[in-house]
């Protein structure tokens, strides 16, 4: 078939397609370029089968636009088309990085960059591709694009240093950052996609400080990225032979545990048990060594320990330890060898996840938010004991990190720089200003007083040697807490209530409304734009005091200096009458839209019921977020029953407009039954299951909550509810 008449055929499919003319006519222009170009001629039986097979949602979203820059490089779905992961988008991305670097540094200086990646095998998990038909992709790992951009950089004359390819080991992102600096590079690149999907990847660059570049710089690096047409390689083994090529040595990686060992160097502590899982990534090559080097027992998650990118153990394959649900084998291996804590990691190691045993034994998970206060005031405690607190302590959080932190801060007599837009860059841009004698949003410093830098979404870093989050850090020293608290005859559940007592109860909560593909793109942005121009006067029935726009230019934030400056300050922050406050941003790695949720009690004293405070502000922080959601969603026309809104956040819209669909169907069904027996039951849950599979292959989990929600809010009777209960139980 003629490429005008595969074209002619997607034209008309696109117009099933509930978005702007202007996207389709874009993926048409990618199209007709990718099919007429014989370089992507590996590609073509793919996409002509994708043509074939009506599937119009996945090649609008896949040809729509090139695949943006978010937090400092690209990532998304591997798959074919210039708006997903794969050697085309990678290879062009640094061979932009290379221009960037010249114009930087000059032509003639030598240079030098260092390359991690991740342990990610592509294996079209989510099912997006024709099985039968060649797909060049199939088996590409973050190893191979790691190895390509040495070719890039080769042929340009910069050096890169790598692992040898007959390593079976990998680096961690905060190792990667680290190793810039002790290097001397002139910037870095990691291939890895964090704890996203494992059909997800993606390149993220790093500074010759060890950060990732924050605005302007990153967008006057992404025009040099826009500007690429040809992409120039010298094969992987001829530049290893021309010299381009030098492999990480063992002793530069003890030099990164060193930086981090220095912060307990004097101060041995009692050793604990530690169950540990590094989600199948890379942890085990940072984080178990730091901490068997200070004597504690590490005991490693069996099934998650090997390197494996398909996170074939992690439940929901989320490696992710902001995940509750992925953490429960943890919980439940933790229980078993009567460990005092368990800590996971996610793929790249700058994540740090924790759950601890309470007095009763029940293990507490414990949020992004509380493992930064609970570091913050751990450190500044112990600092302060051994007369070593700097004068004043420095610590640094963003915008949407728990006040918690500030208010810990400055009850040590502390400087919190608070308010930071998100991402770890911010800190780390912080860190290089006061480096070079420079304020930071009007902050003076230097990096001898920093303490600890964090973010909700569980980053941490306790040195400023490191420019990125770093779970190693956080884990030596997180284990130094469960062992002085052990030593003491309490816990690290203890030490928490006895900061909420002291400042007041924090509760954070993060919801999320994943929107995939071209139409989510165009609904977030919606979102966030109605929000903006028409605020809601009032949320749950409590009035909104202040409606604060980041893109504000008479800000401390100031001018916007650049359009990726835009996108980060794309956030939006409500305060209400209870002093509750909120706030909505898209976010720049993922498809969906985040809620932050801040609900505080006060500081309460001993006669206070603890856990009565603790419920009541979860139940309000629970209701305001419900309460805004809806209106979120109201803006862009989307109406969903609160049962559906209950599941899991992990899932995205469209699978909860299926489950809103399924749901009362198979209700009705069940209520028609003329007699229930083992047998109709059985039949039933199948039914059920068959429906929901598009959800997930184990959906009782991620649809529970939903599940009973429904009950709640439906009068359904005594006999058909225990029908349905029992029904809903025999779920996978």
């Amino acid at each position: 078939m003629a490429v005008a008449t595969y074209l002619e055929r997607v034209k008309q499919g696109f117009t099933t397609l509930p978005v702007p003319e202007e996207h389709k006519e874009s993926a048409l222009g990618f199209l007709q370029a990718w099919l007429d170009d014989d370089s992507f001629a590996v590609y073509h039986p793919q996409i002509h089968a994708l043509i074939e097979a009506e599937n119009w949602s996945l090649l609008l979203d896949s040809f729509y636009r090139v695949i943006p820059f978010g937090t400092g490089g690209r990532r998304g779905a591997v798959g074919i088309g210039p708006n997903r992961i794969n050697p085309y988008t990678i290879a062009t991305s640094v061979q932009g990085h290379v221009a960037f670097l010249r114009d930087l540094f000059g032509d003639d200086k030598p240079m030098s960059v260092v390359i991690a990646y991740d342990v990610r095998c592509f294996k079209d998990l989510r099912g997006n591709y024709i099985p039968d038909q060649p797909n060049p992709l199939m088996g590409l790992t973050s190893k191979g694009l790691g190895q390509l951009a040495a070719e890039v950089y080769a042929a340009h004359g910069i050096s890169s240093y790598i692992l040898h390819p007959d390593e079976d080991t990998y680096l961690s992102t905060p190792e990667l950052s680290f190793l810039i600096r002790e290097y001397g590079a002139q910037g870095g690149l990691n291939v890895s996609a964090s704890h996203n999907h494992p059909d997800d990847n993606g390149g993220k660059f790093y500074n010759e400080h060890g950060g990732q570049p924050a605005p302007p710089v990153d967008q006057h690096m992404l025009s040099f990225v826009a500007k690429v047409k040809d992409v120039k390689t010298l094969p992987f083994d001829e530049a290893v032979q021309q010299g381009f090529v030098h492999w990480v040595t063992p002793d530069k990686r003890e030099r990164y545990l060193g930086a981090n060992l220095k912060l307990v160097e004097g101060f041995p502590v009692e050793p604990i048990r530690v169950a540990y899982t590094p989600m199948h990534g890379t942890g085990s090559t940072s984080v178990t060594p730091i901490l068997e080097k200070v004597g504690h027992d590490v005991q490693m998650l069996p099934d998650q320990t090997p390197f494996d990118g398909a996170f074939t153990h992690v439940k929901y394959r989320m490696p992710n330890p902001e995940v509750r649900e992925s953490m429960q084998d943890l919980i439940d291996f933790a229980a078993s060898i009567n460990a005092d804590i368990a800590l996971a990691t996610d793929p790249d190691a700058d994540r740090i996840g924790m759950v601890a045993p309470d007095r009763d034994g029940h293990w507490r998970f414990f949020t992004g938010n509380e493992i930064a206060a609970v570091l913050t005031h751990h450190r500044l405690q112990t600092l302060k004991e051994r007369d070593q607190l700097p004068s004043p302590p420095i610590v640094v959080k963003t915008e949407v990190t728990t006040n918690l932190v500030r208010c810990i801060t400055e009850s040590f007599g502390g400087k919190c720089l608070g308010g930071l837009l998100v991402g770890f860059k911010y800190i780390g841009a912080a860190l290089c200003d006061w480096e070079e004698g420079k304020d930071y949003l009007g902050m003076s410093g230097s990096p001898e007083q920093f303490v600890i830098g964090s973010e909700e979404s569980h980053g941490i870093l306790v040195t400023p040697e490191i420019r990125d989050k770093d779970a190693a850090g956080a884990a030596l020293l997180l284990a130094e807490l469960a062992s002085l608290c052990k030593s003491r005859g309490d816990n690290v559940c203890d030490y928490m209530e006895r900061i909420y007592r002291e400042h007041g109860y924090y509760c954070n909560q993060l919801r999320s409304m994943v929107m995939e593909g071209a139409v989510g793109v165009a609904n977030i942005r919606g979102m966030q734009s109605a929000l903006r121009e028409n605020p809601p006067a009032e949320i749950a029935g409590i009035a909104v005091t202040d409606a604060f726009d980041f893109w504000d230019e008479s800000s401390r934030f100031g001018a916007i200096k650049s359009e990726t400056d835009r996108s980060s300050r794309n956030v939006l922050a409500f305060t209400l009458a209870n002093n509750s406050r909120m706030v909505l941003r898209p976010s720049g790695t993922e498809p969906k839209a985040k809620l932050y949720v801040e609900v505080t009690t006060g500081a309460l004293d001993e006669d206070a019921d603890f856990n009565e405070a603790i419920l009541k502000a979860d139940a309000e922080a629970n209701r305001l977020a419900e309460a805004f959601i809806q209106v979120a969603l109201s803006k862009i026309n989307i109406e969903m029953p609160m049962f559906a809104l209950k599941t899991s956040d992990i899932l995205s819209l469209d699978k909860k407009q299926h489950f809103a669909s399924v749901l009362p169907q198979w209700v009705e069904r069940t209520s028609g039954l003329d007699l229930v027996t083992d047998e109709t039951m059985q039949s039933s849950a199948s039914w059920l299951t068959e429906q929901l599979a598009s959800i997930s292959d184990q959906p009782k989990g991620l649809l529970t909550t939903g599940f009973h929600r429904y009950l709640e809010d439906n009068d359904v009777d005594a006999g058909l509810e225990q029908t349905l209960r029992s029904i809903w139980d025999m779920l996978p």
